[in-house]
Parts: structure tokens; sequence; C-alpha cells
């Protein structure tokens, strides 16, 4: 029994394994062809590409493929015609194809895939059916070539390189898409809503993310966090809040998923850097188009609710205590036409210590809402221990915060001190008086627009503790003993001065 009949029913049974060679070191028989295919294993591997068992390419492959079509499509007539395939061939293997061999590529693909060539030259299906067949016939390294010359990396996502974000971030500093960006966003939007009702159904989001490795609105935090029509749609808003989002959260990824749509202009022209919060403060403004929110508040206090009443949603009775971070975005409109984007992060109870266990917890904070039941006395309380854990965070890490206090559940009956309770909290802290509010009956008191204002003017609402209001003074006093120092020494050195130029006249007199 020869070596092929032993491995043939192996190879059938694991698909994984590219190649089988028998060899002798003892012998030098074949000993290079082990290392040729051990090197061309690693660098031009099977399994990113093909599947064995389907006998057909990875999605993600046909993702990357079809993007590289499109880049390469410049009369965008879903064709490639001769001119089109030479400049392809030339970029990747820095070779022009003869027309000889042009039609010999057409014929091959026509022969097989009749849909693969049409009047204007290779379809998507035909250059996606040449590469498969290159991959079949072993020619890995030809795919591979096409890819990385086009800027992928071994998982067939686009190469660290080609994102670079060409801005060094403060921690109290945030990324947003420039107004350039979110153009070319309503363009793509306007382009991939073929029936143009102002919604992007799923299967239109899946086409337009087709060139992308895949869609990145699938998982946390993005999958629950905008607000859908009622068969899961996206409006405009919505698809621009959640690019506001990702770039809020994730810039890289981002930045990544505009080049897999379509956009060439590079980072500088996406992405632009806010302003430092420290600076933001000093100037008493900000100019930021998107803000963060942290919903703080202990269990039962309605901070889902919120988030789901910032979504539009309909109230639930169904309570479920939430364990881990939830986001929701949207825009809130502003009095003169302007529009913000809200993002309000939900932080659970049991998360709050591990959230501001590092000094920069609050830096990408722009405003903190503490929420509270009006009508249960312990939440109240909870809700104050947590606005005193913030604050003191925020004094010793520089990273203050305004802080609003918002109690919540308003239609239910509050126990008799709730009211004069909450207000003295407020005061103590130096906060705005509680914004009294109730999801279930829709009566949100324009809690929203408040959460933007309050975060449009950094300076204000900052609370304070004892202890912070003793170091300020403590350092007012120094700073007011440093400055009668520094006066006491200049009024000393000039009568000193003076009195030289007394002592020298005289004695020159004398």
């Amino acid at each position: 029994m020869n070596l092929e009949q032993v491995m043939a029913p192996i190879m059938q049974q694991f698909r994984e394994i590219e190649t089988c060679i028998e060899c002798s070191a003892a012998n030098l028989v074949q000993v290079p062809e082990v290392f040729y295919y051990a090197q061309k294993a690693v660098l031009h591997p099977t399994a990113p590409l093909f599947d064995h068992e389907t006998q057909a390419l990875k999605p993600r492959c046909v993702r990357a493929l079809k993007r590289i079509f499109i880049l390469c499509d410049h009369d965008m007539d879903d064709a490639l015609n001769d001119e089109e395939l030479n400049e392809f061939q030339i970029k990747c293997f820095n070779a022009p194809l003869q027309p000889a061999e042009i039609v010999g590529v057409k014929r091959v693909v026509q022969e097989k895939l009749p849909q693969g060539v049409n009047d204007l030259g290779l379809t998507l299906t035909g250059f996606l059916f040449l590469h498969a067949l290159f991959i079949e016939k072993g020619r890995l390294e030809t795919t591979w070539t096409v890819l990385r010359k086009f800027g992928y990396n071994d998982e067939i996502k686009l190469k660290d390189d080609h994102l670079t974000i060409p801005f060094k971030k403060a921690p109290d500093q945030s990324l947003e898409l420039t107004s350039e960006a979110v153009e070319f966003l309503k363009g793509v939007f306007s382009t991939f809503d073929t029936d143009k009702d102002g919604v992007l159904r799923n299967s239109e989001l899946d086409d337009l993310f087709s060139t992308a490795p895949e869609s990145p609105w699938g998982e946390t935090p993005y999958k629950d966090a905008v607000k859908r029509t009622p068969l899961g749609g996206l409006s405009l808003s919505a698809f621009l809040s959640e690019w506001a989002l990702m770039t809020l959260l994730e810039p890289a990824q981002s930045l990544a998923n505009l080049i897999y749509i379509g956009y060439n202009c590079g980072a500088a022209s996406a992405l632009r850097l806010t302003r430092r919060k420290s600076v933001d403060r000093k100037k008493q403004q900000t100019d930021r188009n998107v803000y963060q929110c942290f919903v703080f508040g202990p269990k039962g206090s309605g901070k889902s609710a919120l988030l789901k009443s910032l979504l539009e949603r309909p109230f639930s009775e169904n309570y479920a205590a939430t364990t881990d971070e939830h986001y929701a975005v949207n825009v809130v409109d502003r009095l003169g036409g302007t529009k913000k984007a809200l993002v309000l992060r939900e932080i659970p109870e049991d998360e709050v210590k591990m959230i501001l266990s590092t000094k920069e917890s609050l830096a990408s904070c722009d405003v903190a809402v503490f929420a509270y039941d009006s009508s249960d006395e312990y939440s109240l309380k909870r809700a104050s221990e947590l606005l005193m854990t913030v604050a003191r965070q925020g004094e010793v890490s520089g990273f203050m915060v305004p802080c609003l206090f918002v109690a919540a559940k308003d239609d239910l009956d509050s126990y008799p001190m709730a009211i004069k309770d909450s207000a003295k909290i407020c005061q103590n802290f130096g906060i705005d008086a509680p914004i009294h509010i109730s999801v279930k009956e829709g009566d949100l008191n324009s809690m929203f627009n408040r959460i933007v204002t309050a975060a449009e003017h950094p300076h204000l609402s900052v609370p304070e503790t004892e202890v912070g209001r003793s170091q300020k003074r403590y350092r007012h006093l120094v700073n007011r003993s440093l400055m009668f120092t520094s006066v006491v020494a200049a009024v000393a050195v000039v009568g000193l001065t003076a009195y030289r130029s007394y002592a020298a006249r005289k004695n020159t007199s004398s």
C-alpha cells in the first residue's frame, strides 16, 4: 500500500490537511519540498480563504474581494473592463496582461460560469470564481498577493498601519466624525436606501456592510443602542447615532469601517479631536457634538427605563436587574436648530467600584446622572452615597463632571420627607434641585435637553464635598499667603535698592 492510499481517506476526513509529502532526512528525499510547503502554509494559508467542507470561499474573503472589485471598478458599471483588469494586474503583480491573456481569462470564466462575464467585462461573480479557481488549483499566493496589496492582514482585516489615527488624545478628549465624514455617510445611506423610504432595512444594512469583514453593529454595545423602526430598520438619525457611538468608543474601528464602505480621504479628514475638558471648564463652554452621560443609581431606580425612553421605547412593568453596562444614543434637538448626539451609559450599581478604580475613570464622562426611586427612602440615600463617591473621585483625579439628581418614578407616592431630604442633598453638594420624571407616564421634564445643557456648561453643577471645600479653602489661603509674602518681599527689595542708592549718593556728595 503506497502513501496516497494510506493518506487519501485521512485527508478526506480531515480537510484542513493541505499537503501530505513523503520525505527522508537520512536519504535527503524531498527535504526541500517539506520546507517549501511549510513556508507556503504559513505565508499563504488556506484556512482564512477557503472552506474545504463547503468547497467555497469563506465569507470574510468574499467581502474583502468584493471591496477590491469595487475599488477597481472605476466607472462603477459593475464589471471590470480590459483597462481596469490591466490596472488591477499591474497594481498587484507589477506586470500587464496581454490582450490574448485577457481574452483567455474571460473565456475560462465564461465556460465554467456564463454569468461571470458580460458585454462590459468581468463581473463580481466571475472575479470571485477566478479566485476560488486559483485556490482549488493550489495557487493561494495569487489571492494572498491581491489581498495584501490592498492592505489586508492574515485575518483579512485592514492592517493597523492603514488605520493610524494622527492625533495624540488626552484622557479627557474624544474623537468625533467631521462634517465631511457625516456628509459621506448621508450619501451612503441614500445609496443603500433602495426603496427611498428613509429607513435602512436589515437587508439594506447588510448590503451596506458587505465589503466589511462583518457588520460592526451585530454585537454589544451597538446592537441595541439606537432607536429602530417596528421592523428593525434604522432611520438616518439612528444610522448616524450608531456611527457617533462607535467613533466615541472605538475610533479605530469607526475609521476602519468608513474605509471598508468606501471612504478614502484619510483619518485626518474623517475624525476631529475635541478640546480638553479642563480647557472647556476654563472657557465655560464646549465645542463637542457628542456628549457621554454616565447614569448611576441603585438597583430598581429606573436607570434602564431612562435609557429606553431616550430611544422612545414603550415603558415595561417587567423588571430585570442590569448586570452589564448598556448604552443608548440618540439625537437631541437644541434651540436654534442645532443637534447634539447624547450617549447614555448605564452603570450597574455593583460595577461602580470597579469602574471608578482608575484615576481616569471619569475622564470620558461629560455629565453624570444619579437616578433614584422617589418613593423609596433607601434609594435616595444610596443615590446620595453614589453622588458622594463620584464627586470625591472627580476632586481627587481632577476630572470633575457636572451632576444631575433625578427623582424617577414620580407617579408613585413619595415618602413624607422625600422632597426636603433630596433638596438638602443637592444643596449640600451645590448642584441643582432634583429633576422629577415619570417614564411610565411619559413625563420626562425635558430631561435629555437638561443633560445636554449641563454638558454644554462644564463649569456649572459640579458637586463639591466637604473635604473638597476644605482643600479649596486651604489652597486659597496658601495662595493668598504666598501672594502676601511675595508683596512683602518685593517691597523689601525695592526698599533695599532705594536705601543703597541713597547711601551711594550720600557717599559721593561727601
